[in-house]
């Protein structure tokens, strides 16, 4: 597990906003400090040093005793297809 950061804010439709020491892919999945699962990275934007970083939460977690925690981030190999050449026969 690797830091994200802490959870600064909810917003009114119910996702939280984080300040991130770094820029984590979309989708990644987001828990606490007991590796349970908080939700998914779905947004990152501001500034490159410290973005900020929407997770969509899953599940039934009580999401206004979860401002000013840490979370983090669960770190998995992204095995992607790559480059589709060479497919005809």
């Amino acid at each position: 597990m690797r830091i994200l950061g802490v959870i600064q804010d909810i917003t009114y439709d119910g996702r939280l906003v984080v300040r991130g020491g770094f820029a984590p892919r979309p989708r990644d999945r987001v828990m606490d400090y007991r590796k349970r699962p908080l939700g998914q990275v779905r947004r990152v934007f501001g500034p490159v040093d410290s973005p900020y970083v929407i997770i969509e939460p899953t599940g039934r977690n009580s999401l206004l005793g979860s401002v000013g925690k840490r979370v983090y981030i669960e770190e998995v190999k992204h095995y992607g297809k790559g480059k589709r050449r060479g497919r005809r026969n």
